[in-house]
């Protein structure tokens, strides 16, 4: 007979919620990047639209040309803010993903180790079997040595 873990469909279940786990992680730590690539970005972009416009004012510009690059330049601030507000939630999202990620690991990882055990309880039993088995054959072709 084979070894059959009884509780085979609960591991099973656990790798798949550990999958999920996983996918959500991803999935907020690929959120999170964005957002601090796109913070870094913004960042540059407000950079480089102040010098343009210190660099343009000097040079003298229009002041339609001027209203409107400093509204550039402050939609850019307001955005950087934005994100900067967002960063922080999006990082204890993660962290959150990240707990559920372990959780759901270590939850797998105690199946796995109690089918390890079920095994080895098992491949003890049939080798006693196996040694019980010989033992019999041993005996009885012993005893049949001695009638004869």
């Amino acid at each position: 007979m084979a070894f059959r873990f009884r509780l085979q469909t609960v591991l099973d279940h656990r790798h798949h919620l550990e999958d999920l786990a996983f996918n959500v992680f991803a999935q907020m730590q690929k959120v999170q990047q964005q957002c601090e690539l796109h913070i870094a970005w913004l960042g540059d972009e407000l950079t480089r639209a102040r010098l343009d416009l210190a660099g343009r004012e000097q040079q003298g510009m229009p002041a339609k040309d001027f209203i409107l690059a400093n509204e550039y330049v402050t939609v850019l601030r307001l955005q950087v803010m934005r994100e900067q507000a967002r960063l922080p939630v999006l990082k204890a999202q993660t962290e959150q993903a990240r707990q559920k990620l372990v959780e759901a690991t270590k939850k797998r990882k105690v199946l796995e180790s109690l089918r390890a055990t079920h095994r080895a309880d098992y491949d003890r039993e049939e080798l006693l079997q196996e040694q019980r088995l010989l033992d019999e054959v041993a005996v009885g072709s012993f005893a049949r040595r001695n009638l004869s």
